[in-house]
């Protein structure tokens, strides 16, 4: 990945974890937000939709069972802007799931 792309997806997981969501050290461009059940990463991709966010949006079967997730993509042309929103979206998604740091 290009240094910039691989800045952007160190944010990504640092603004899911400081949100006090799971997530896992980017091993490319995708950054994985775990939500554990369907329900829960279906709302989380309501909301990210809310803040102008496009995430992928995966439940079982496509993973296993109680590992739903969302995948943010991590691109070169992800601005300041765009982390803004999505630490407002992720924040909101740890809130609304239970899992805030920042209740």
């Amino acid at each position: 990945l290009p240094a910039r792309a691989r800045a952007v997806a160190r944010r990504m997981t640092g603004l899911a974890a400081g949100s006090g969501l799971e997530t896992a050290p980017p091993a490319a461009a995708v950054v994985p937000v775990y939500l554990g059940e369907p329900h829960a990463a279906l709302r989380g991709a309501e909301i990210c939709a809310d803040h102008g966010v496009r995430v992928g949006c995966f439940r079982p079967p496509s993973v296993p069972k109680g590992r739903a997730c969302l995948r943010l993509t991590a691109r070169a042309t992800v601005d300041e802007a765009d982390l803004t929103s999505l630490g407002s979206a992720l924040a909101e998604i740890a809130r609304s799931t239970g899992r805030s740091l920042h209740a």
